[in-house]
């Protein structure tokens, strides 16, 4: 009857240690410094606080085929003080997409869109690019706008002035 007693207290030494083992813990300490709005502006070829203007003049009808009348322009995207090294940002435009095509803006014609790109790769309105920036860093985006329209038979465009409206937005982490 020895024997017993002493593997029944044997196997509560055990357990007591296992306890004990699983209850370490360590301190973690998280810091952050909050900022009111990041240090950052995005301006056209106008300078900041101006809207961005893309102007096509005139463009023939029959010609407009989502190639013909490229027009090239810039952002200029500066940061001061205040953001950190190599943070993230997206760029992104916010606007109506075209009825016929997801990846062009829609003009005030409704069979009539502005595709816009950056790097040869179509940018659809509300998605963005990925951008990264640092304190006092300044980039120049080269984005390219082109107008297409709609590719079934029966779509009509007119005569007439256009315009498609947009807003870009910087968006941080």
């Amino acid at each position: 009857m020895m024997k017993i007693n002493n593997v029944i207290y044997f196997g509560a030494l055990v357990i007591s240690f296992s306890i004990s083992f699983m209850t370490q813990s360590a301190d973690i300490n998280i810091t952050a410094n909050l900022i009111q709005n990041p240090p950052c502006d995005i301006a056209g070829s106008d300078g900041p606080d101006q809207p961005i203007k893309v102007p096509f003049g005139e463009v023939g009808i029959t010609k407009i085929n989502g190639v013909n009348y490229q027009q090239d322009f810039a952002l200029t995207l500066s940061c001061g003080t205040g953001l950190g090294n190599e943070v993230v940002l997206y760029l992104e435009y916010r606007g109506m997409k075209a009825s016929f095509d997801d990846k062009a803006l829609q003009a005030s014609q409704p069979n009539l869109g502005i595709r816009l790109y950056h790097e040869g790769v179509v940018i659809a309105p509300n998605t963005g690019t990925k951008i990264t920036m640092s304190d006092n860093g300044t980039t120049t985006l080269p984005l390219y706008a082109v107008p297409v329209k709609n590719s079934i038979p029966s779509a009509i465009l007119y005569e007439d002035d256009f315009t498609a409206t947009a807003s870009v937005e910087m968006n941080y982490p």
